[in-house]
């Protein structure tokens, strides 16, 4: 287990805290499918490459398509400097898996150049990008379906919504 997890108090804070994330998230007045459906391009985003420009890709399709912002971001902000690395360097070996190209690469720390660094580049940005996007759109389809059934087990009705069908309330 991490070691910031040690301690009984940090870990029941944590547990806490991500409690009161899922039931903000829950209480917010929309369906299951447009809660879903946020959370879904929410993971699309945050796993893709384009790491400067996330949040504002997440507030165009937050307006966009009249999604809650709230899940969008839960979901960009899956990638933060701690994960970054992790989840950047699995998603390009998986580009070079689906394009087929060799997967082992190496690069010479020794005669370290800036031709060698742009050349190393080269090599790897196709495979970085459709990696990238190959495992965004693996990781939305889930999170669609599992949250759509976590909201739509915790949420009771309560209104109607634009459908004319009833609305739902957090439990």
């Amino acid at each position: 287990m991490l070691k910031i997890f040690t301690n009984k108090r940090t870990r029941l804070r944590f547990i806490a805290r991500m409690r009161l994330k899922l039931k903000m998230m829950l209480s917010l007045d929309v369906s299951p499918r447009v809660l879903a459906k946020a959370s879904a391009f929410g993971a699309l985003v945050g796993i893709s490459p384009y790491v400067g420009a996330q949040t504002y890709i997440a507030l165009f399709i937050s307006s966009y398509f009249n999604l809650p912002i709230y899940p969008l971001m839960i979901g960009v902000y899956i990638t933060n400097p701690i994960t970054i690395p992790f989840i950047f360097a699995f998603t390009t070996k998986v580009g070079l898996i689906l394009l087929g190209m060799d997967s082992t690469f190496t690069f010479d720390w020794d005669n370290v150049t800036i031709s060698s660094l742009f050349e190393a580049g080269k090599t790897l940005f196709i495979p970085f990008i459709v990696g990238t996007h190959f495992v965004g759109i693996v990781c939305a389809i889930p999170t669609y379906f599992i949250v759509y059934f976590i909201a739509k087990r915790y949420k009771v009705y309560k209104g109607k919504d634009e459908t004319g069908r009833d609305k739902y309330g957090i439990k």
